[in-house]
């Protein structure tokens, strides 16, 4: 789990600690790759795996946390969509790993490397954004506010500055570094991407497909579905061979030629779960248990929706 500069396991020396501007936190943690499911967290499997890279080492999951006793309340939109309601103290974590095998449904090991996390907070003060990059020793390191758009740009230009000054890996050279910590800072819109109840948008050019909860998040929606948009920000989509996965398309035909749907979208995949369940395909097991354990974790609503879902995994 992670904690503030020089707190717990992760001491540094204060002079080593960069000074931020008011507002923004220098945050550290240790680069475990297993520091979250050692710590209690639940890892959130969906059905739809998220895209890698074209060698498919890159890898992407996304855990909760809650604090003992709390549980999640379940909530229904107008059109019966479900989601879960986080309460104060919970933690949503996204990991990019990078892992030296190519089977995309290995879990995570001791041998995987963190290479950028993306955490929220839920408090009494509002939500608490967090992102961590390797440091250019050991552990990570990264930057710690309260979100919003003003304060995401803000944090942007502090990772920035921390990959050119060193205290974050990147490149050598100084031109590379700075061409790196701006990239950095463009990708911290966390406010803007998390937005709460954000419809799909499976056009044609759009690389995050998958609407968000009111919560602002995707995987906790797409776990409540078995079938899902797939996301475009990596270039491998590793579905595609999936026996178990099959393409659908909501008000419209699936045209095979074009791999997309008549009305020109890309399609959802839907996974058979219960097919996948009795064949004992690695990647159903996997989101069998991950629902099963958020079961464990929801309200009594929460559960009733869940059921279903389970039932399809016996």
């Amino acid at each position: 789990m992670l904690v503030g500069a020089g707190v717990g396991g992760c001491k540094s020396d204060p002079a080593s600690i960069p000074t931020l501007p008011a507002g923004l936190r220098f945050v550290q943690s240790s680069a475990d790759p297993l520091q979250w499911p050692r710590s209690g967290f639940v890892e959130l499997v969906t059905p739809v795996r998220p895209p890698t890279s074209v060698d498919r080492t890159s890898r992407i999951a996304v855990f909760m946390h809650l604090p003992e006793g709390q549980l999640l309340s379940a909530v229904e939109d107008a059109e019966g969509t479900r989601s879960l309601a986080m309460p104060n103290g919970a933690t949503a974590v996204r990991v990019e790993y990078a892992a030296p095998s190519g089977d995309i449904d290995a879990p995570v090991n001791e041998n995987w490397r963190v290479l950028d996390v993306r955490q929220f907070d839920w408090g009494q003060s509002g939500r608490q954004c967090v992102v961590l990059r390797p440091q250019s020793g050991t552990g990570l390191a990264g930057v710690g506010w309260r979100c919003g758009t003003t304060e995401d740009a803000r944090a942007g230009e502090a990772l920035a500055g921390l990959i050119r000054k060193g205290h974050l890996r990147g490149p050598d050279g100084a031109e590379q570094r700075a061409a790196a910590g701006a990239r950095l800072a463009r990708l911290n819109d966390c406010t803007s991407c998390h937005s709460p109840n954000k419809a799909e948008d499976r056009r044609p050019g759009v690389l995050v497909q998958r609407g968000t909860d009111p919560e602002g998040l995707f995987s906790v929606l797409s776990i409540f579905s078995d079938e899902s948009p797939v996301e475009r920000y990596r270039p491998v989509d590793p579905n595609r061979e999936d026996p178990f996965l099959q393409p659908v398309c909501p008000g419209s035909d699936f045209e095979p030629d074009t791999a997309r749907c008549k009305d020109g979208k890309h399609a959802r995949l839907r996974l058979d779960v219960r097919r996948g369940a009795s064949a004992g395909d690695s990647h159903v097991l996997q989101v069998c248990a991950a629902r099963l354990r958020l079961a464990a974790r929801v309200d009594e609503e929460g559960r009733k929706a869940l059921r279903p879902l389970l039932t399809e995994c016996e």
